[in-house]
């Protein structure tokens, strides 16, 4: 009987060396890393709508080695071809919509611990074209973000649409 208790003792010693002790987040700090990701999530999506800043809305991103973006099928690892690809679209898109906003249906935040959260947004993206067609669009947008040097930034973006709908 000695000999379990020793043995379950001892291994109870050597799971717990083993696990990673991560620093405890408070209810008020989880809620303070909340409420700033969702801030910071929907100024982002916010940041692809008229006037369409660029600058603004890459300003949100990691320029690190590990940022990841993928939409719709589309994924992209390299935060220089990314910068490229928004300016691009972003042109595109200031010059063939006449309006052009995001309607936030649902927000979802999950704070891992002090240097990772999340954010799921479920919205509408809601524009009308040069040709006064207005279209609706269900979308959903995950981000994951990243401390770094005391700043929020998104580390992973997966954003996806689903069918365009036009509206009467």
């Amino acid at each position: 009987m000695r000999q379990k208790l020793l043995l379950i003792i001892l291994l109870s010693g050597i799971f717990s060396a083993c696990v990673n002790h991560q620093e405890k987040l408070s209810e008020a700090t989880k809620q303070d890393i909340k409420v700033t990701l969702e801030k910071l999530a929907v100024d982002n999506l916010k940041a692809w709508e008229p006037p369409f800043n660029e600058e603004k809305f890459l300003e949100f991103f990691t320029q690190k080695n590990d940022f990841s973006f993928a939409v719709d099928g589309f994924h992209i690892t390299d935060y220089e071809d990314w910068a490229g690809v928004v300016y691009e679209s972003m042109d595109y898109d200031r010059k063939n919509h006449k309006e052009y906003k995001d309607i936030i249906k649902n927000i979802e935040t999950e704070v891992i611990n002090k240097d990772f959260g999340f954010v799921t947004i479920d919205y509408v993206w809601d524009y009308t074209t040069n040709e006064d067609v207005r279209y609706n669009v269900k979308s959903v947008v995950t981000m994951l973000f990243r401390n770094e040097d005391n700043s929020w930034k998104i580390l992973n973006t997966h954003c996806s649409h689903g069918e365009q709908q036009i509206v009467d």
